[in-house]
Order: C-alpha cells, then sequence, then structure tokens
C-alpha cells in the first residue's frame, strides 16, 4: 500500500481522525447538552449520566471544576484529531509539498507547544486546585509532540520551496 496518493494509507488515517473527531464532537454536544437540560442524576455529590447508543455512562463529582476539565479536554482532543485528518487529507493528494500541510503543521505545532501546556497548566492549578505536579508526562509529551510538528513544518516549507523553484525552472 502507497503512504501518499488518493488511495494510501494517509486517506486511511484521514478517515480515521475524522471520524473519531467527529465521534467526539457528537459526543461533547451530547454532554453539553445533557448538562444544560439536566439530563443526569446526582447521587451522593456524583452525576451519573447515561451515554446513549453504547449502554454506558460518564460519573464524576458533580464540581463546576470536573464538567469544565471534561469540556476543556474533550475541546482539545477534537481540534488535535481535526487537525491531524488534515495533514493527512493534504498527504492525500499528489503534490504533498503544499501551502494546505504547512499551514496545518503550524497550527498543530502552536497546539502542542502553547495551547497544550497552557491547558495543563490551567486544568491542574486554577480549576482542579491541585497542589502536586504528578501528571507531567503529559506535559512533556505535548512539548515532545509540538516539536516533532515544529521540524516537520519546518521540512515542509523547505520541500514546498525547493518545489515551486523546480517547477519555475521548467
Amino acid at each position: 500500500m502507497k503512504i501518499f496518493g488518493p488511495i494510501s494509507l494517509s486517506a486511511f488515517f484521514y478517515y480515521i481522525f475524522r471520524s473519531i473527531s467527529i465521534v467526539l464532537l457528537a459526543f461533547l454536544t451530547y454532554t453539553e447538552c445533557a448538562f444544560i437540560t439536566d439530563r443526569f442524576t446526582v447521587e451522593d455529590g456524583r452525576f451519573d449520566m447515561k451515554i446513549p447508543l453504547i449502554g454506558s455512562s460518564i460519573q464524576a463529582d458533580y464540581q463546576f471544576s470536573d464538567i469544565l476539565t471534561i469540556t476543556l479536554i474533550l475541546i482539545f482532543g477534537i481540534l488535535l484529531l481535526y487537525l491531524l485528518s488534515n495533514i493527512f487529507k493534504a498527504l492525500k493528494k499528489t503534490v504533498i509539498f503544499n501551502k494546505g500541510i504547512i499551514k496545518n503543521l503550524k497550527l498543530l505545532t502552536i497546539l502542542n507547544l502553547i495551547i497544550g501546556p497552557v491547558l495543563n497548566f490551567l486544568i491542574h492549578y486554577p480549576i482542579m486546585h491541585k497542589t502536586e505536579f504528578r501528571n507531567i508526562h503529559n506535559l512533556i509529551l505535548l512539548i515532545i509532540f509540538g516539536m516533532i510538528s515544529l521540524f516537520l513544518t519546518y521540512v515542509f516549507q523547505k520541500g514546498f520551496s525547493v518545489q515551486s523553484e523546480n517547477d519555475l525552472t521548467i
């Protein structure tokens, strides 16, 4: 199987990541609508929200901080998967060094190097009021992923400029 092109591994990953981001968006919409319309039960200070179609439920402390944390993490995950699907969508094209992939790689870099660590800090300290920082591995993974996407951005920018120069000489 080819890696790039219309019928390739990148097309497969495009459909997978886009599908997961759509499912997460539907899940986020459902949970927010359930919180707004009180479609959950509260017992012993914990909420229990039934998830349709899969027969499972979400249970957590019924506090604003927990609900806000769930919402922020879902939004971050949706954005991450959507950007990844856009990158793989750009890799489906016959010319892989294009402006679309560079733009999405820049957005992915910003998401992982700036928004992710800020969100991680906000969730741990001001929102959840934690005094220890035991989940440092999540922050390290965000920064590593951001650095990889930063390097890929510069590789694709260089490839795009070389391809543009070659197109002009022909």
